[in-house]
């Protein structure tokens, strides 16, 4: 019989070696894009100006990784950033095309899909799906990208529900997969929305706002259902590159 000591250690040397794997896994910034037409909006960017700030964010020395390999901690060191976009506006094609493709982008679409291949401002489903062939990755925004703040709920407990429930089997409907991700309507929720994400079987959720702020997924103190994500705007983005520059990797 193989004594308790022997029994012992290679449980503790698993123990450790998982403790190492945690500590070994890297943080990321998440930002989060709208549209790219190049209008007057503060969340608007050319497709130029857009490339512009991936080149100046790679010569700072960050990594741009895919969101899903951020949040399972298969990344390493605190140079990592994540590209989402939300809504699914039809400029998304032409940037998709001009720049995330060409520069091998790893990207996070995050849609409400009421609007996909009914109204005309929005990506068609057709192109949703070649996007996701090519590689983009879908999560849910909502149904209707309706608001799921703890007011909202309390006016209007129906329609936030639905925001929760509904997308996942379009969308899994659309693309022939279901989303795992969720990213709240105006980066904000109330607890009861908080709650319905989670028990829908979403593994991850990210509120939204102009902070800065490095995720680290493997956190214990960090809420799946309540990550950060940064809103690209144009009045913030000397701020963030400021702060990009502060928090680069040293040269090698």
């Amino acid at each position: 019989m193989r004594s308790k000591s022997s029994l012992a250690f290679p449980l503790l040397f698993a123990a450790l070696l998982s403790l190492q794997n945690v500590a070994a896994a890297g943080k990321v910034l998440i930002l989060d894009y709208h549209s790219f037409l190049g209008t007057s909006s503060s969340l608007d960017w050319t497709p130029e100006d857009f490339g512009a700030q991936l080149d100046r964010m790679r010569a700072l020395g960050y990594k741009l990784v895919p969101l899903e390999d951020a949040m399972s901690g298969a990344i390493e060191g605190n140079d990592n950033i994540a590209i989402t976009i939300d809504d699914g506006n039809h400029s998304v094609w032409k940037a998709a095309e001009s720049v995330l493709l060409p520069k091998a982008v790893p990207t996070e679409l995050f849609i409400y899909p009421a609007v996909i291949g009914h109204e005309s401002h929005f990506l068609t489903r057709e192109q949703l799906v070649t996007l996701v062939k090519q590689g983009f990755v879908v999560g849910s925004h909502g149904y209707h990208h309706m608001p799921m703040s703890a007011l909202a709920w309390r006016h209007d407990r129906k329609t936030v529900t639905m925001e929760v429930t509904k997308p996942a089997d379009l969308l899994q409907y659309i693309l022939g997969s279901r989303p795992t991700f969720f990213a709240y309507p105006y980066g904000v929720v109330g607890p009861e929305a908080h709650d319905l994400v989670h028990k829908e079987g979403y593994e991850w959720a990210f509120l939204a706002n102009e902070k800065f702020v490095f995720v680290d997924p493997a956190d214990p103190a960090l809420d799946h259902w309540a990550v950060p994500r940064t809103i690209v705007y144009h009045w913030n983005k000397a701020a963030l590159f400021h702060f990009l520059e502060k928090n680069a990797p040293p040269k090698s």
